[in-house]
């Protein structure tokens, strides 16, 4: 039920493969990942699913530092006239000592959904998503996050999607990492995705990833200038064709 699951289009031209992604303190996927921000983050997202205007995706994030981790919080919507879903979420990320050169990085959303459906009225469900990152060497890090792990409060809680995504990131080099994740659905079979990140230059990376359930190609290219990035991405459905989307972060 509601939103298609987006996070941005550093993680839709990866495939979505972006559990265990490092430096994605902006996205929606992994609310550990807030805990590796050490600037204010001002995050704008934006896709137009299979081309179709009835299906735009908006959002906004911010996330600020603390000393210990970072909180955030954000909005999106998704549909249009006849059909409408908010979200409104707010979250914490904390980091924690591991070993002697390790941290352990764990976080928490709360999600308010909202959905409107013309001559219907509207109702909405809270949901709480938790994740954490573990590095296992300086080149491997694992992720995990339960999507509406538990649901709360209103009428939709039983609609909410609930799903287990297990990541996995290879980064041998500033330069280039390999990603992969396993999604499972309550409702739904096993999913898989896979992506690679390539950075040519300091200010320009190219990515591209794989996905099944359903099978989806997808391509992208990120630019950093400064305080600056800006992430474009094109994903491929094999039935219902392209979702553009781009994705602006400001950091001071």
């Amino acid at each position: 039920m509601g939103q298609p699951v987006f996070s941005g289009a550093r993680s839709a031209a990866l495939g979505g493969a972006s559990t265990a992604l490092p430096n994605e303190a902006a996205g929606q996927v992994n609310p550990a990942a807030w805990a590796q921000a050490d600037t204010r983050i001002l995050a704008l997202h934006g896709a137009q699913l299979y081309g179709l205007p009835e299906l735009r995706f908006a959002a906004v994030r911010l996330v600020v530092p603390l000393r210990t981790g970072a909180i955030a919080g954000g909005a999106s919507a998704f549909g249009f006239d006849l059909y409408r879903h908010f979200v409104l979420d707010a979250g914490l990320g904390r980091r924690f000592g591991f070993g002697t050169h390790r941290q352990i990085h764990a976080g928490v959303r709360a999600e308010w959904n909202q959905v409107y459906i013309a001559n219907h009225g509207q109702a909405g469900a809270l949901g709480l998503t938790g994740g954490v990152l573990l590095p296992i060497t300086p080149f491997i890090s694992l992720g995990a996050v339960a999507y509406n792990l538990v649901t709360v409060a209103g009428p939709l809680r039983s609609d909410l999607r609930r799903s287990l995504a297990v990541g996995a990131v290879w980064r041998p080099s500033k330069t280039f990492a390999m990603t992969t994740d396993v999604t499972k659905e309550v409702r739904s079979p096993l999913s898989m995705s896979a992506g690679l990140e390539i950075r040519l230059i300091d200010v320009l990376a190219l990515r591209g990833g794989i996905a099944s359930g359903p099978r989806q190609a997808s391509g992208g290219i990120g630019l950093s200038l400064a305080s600056v990035r800006a992430d474009f991405a094109a994903q491929r459905h094999e039935i219902l064709g392209w979702t553009p989307s781009m994705s602006l972060l400001y950091s001071w």
